[in-house]
């Protein structure tokens, strides 16, 4: 929730900061550049010393960053609480699904993640609409004080109920395994292919959220209110696939017609992006988008799990880590296409080239595998 629970509120924000939107939209910057950076820390660290321990620690240090973005009473606070909650944000996420990675086989394993996933686009689809629909009653202050409270309760459970495995002990921190670790990850040749592919999904899809509310103003579609159920379009899409994530891989037969299928459903969701003359036809087309996002990323989510069985933690984080710096760069790239090429281009480029990029993605897969 926290970490796209400014995109609604991105004009709400600019006006009483004195601010203008492109500069606050860069918060999705300033949450992802430190994020990505802290997991390469983060991951291995989980590895030895504990993944539960890293994930109350992060949730601690989120709590605290949440409760100064509420209270910030200039751009330059509010800037340094979202790189503050970026930080913390590298052990949370990428630990969790490393948690998954270690209790469950791969057979089964694409659709335990996927659970994980539905929590997380529930929590996305939540804030995103409440977000902008709370924003536009009682302010933006309230979505965060929200989101703090929400967040140290999460704190108050995982302290009580998050417990480590009895059958690992945690071991001694130490720089030299954690880089025998990364080399362990790499000398699997689906590493290359596994972080370049999420770290251009990151641009495209995440790099262009932070315009929503811009862009629905802009054409007079809508503001934070409708931005909120446009994102959480998205959300709706990717919940749906987690739920029918059974049936298409047996319907599919494998992950890769599954990356397949989720570009054509991408393309044709941006397509409706690029065509929408109203909100809530964006919001349609966002749940496509996110139905097929989903199913590119948690296939590629899986096939991180299994990089380095041994040194998981670390072989997920670096997942996260090159998503992340999609998502650090994406606001910037799409930010220079709007004012050189403007918004319809850019969107049209975008359309034409996700299917490509998921077939040539689904096929480089398929031969790393079969040699």
């Amino acid at each position: 929730m926290s970490i796209r629970i400014f995109d609604p509120i991105i004009p709400e924000v600019a006006r009483d900061m004195g601010s203008t939107p492109e500069t606050i939209a860069l918060l999705a910057t300033a949450f992802a550049v430190p994020f990505a950076i802290s997991q390469p820390i983060f991951g291995p660290l989980g590895d030895t010393i504990g993944k539960a321990r890293i994930i109350k620690s992060c949730l601690a240090v989120l709590f605290a960053a949440l409760v100064l973005s509420a209270l910030a009473t200039s751009t330059e606070m509010i800037f340094a609480s979202r790189i503050l909650a970026g930080a913390a944000g590298g052990g949370l996420i990428p630990v969790c699904l490393a948690i998954v990675g270690d209790r469950f086989d791969m057979e089964h394993r694409q659709v335990a993640l996927s659970r994980v996933l539905a929590a997380m686009l529930l929590a996305v689809l939540i804030g995103a609409v409440g977000s902008g629909m709370i924003a536009s009653f009682i302010g933006w202050r309230a979505v965060l004080g929200i989101t703090a409270t929400l967040t140290g309760f999460a704190l108050l459970i995982a302290l009580i109920g998050l417990k480590p495995r009895r059958d690992r002990q945690p071991q001694r921190f130490s720089l030299e395994r954690i880089i025998s670790g990364y080399g362990n990850v790499f000398k699997n040749p689906r590493a290359k292919l596994c972080y370049i592919a999420v770290c251009v999904e990151g641009l495209i899809i995440f790099g262009f959220l932070p315009y929503i509310a811009i862009l629905l103003e802009q054409r007079g579609a809508g503001g934070v209110r409708e931005a909120g159920f446009v994102l959480a379009g998205m959300g709706v899409g990717g919940i749906v696939y987690t739920t029918a994530v059974p049936l298409l891989l047996r319907w599919l037969r494998n992950m890769f017609n599954l990356m397949r299928l989720g570009g054509i459903i991408a393309a044709l969701g941006y397509l409706g992006v690029l065509l929408a003359d109203d909100w809530w036809i964006e919001a349609a087309a966002f749940a496509l988008v996110g139905f097929g996002f989903y199913a590119v990323h948690n296939s590629l989510q899986t096939q991180a799990t299994e990089l380095a069985p041994e040194n998981r933690g670390s072989a997920v984080s670096l997942h996260a880590f090159f998503f992340f710096c999609g998502h650090a760069t994406g606001p910037l790239i799409y930010g220079i296409a709007f004012r050189t090429i403007g918004p319809t281009a850019t969107l049209t480029a975008i359309v034409i080239a996700v299917p490509i990029l998921a077939f040539i993605l689904a096929r480089a897969f398929t031969r790393t595998l079969a040699s």
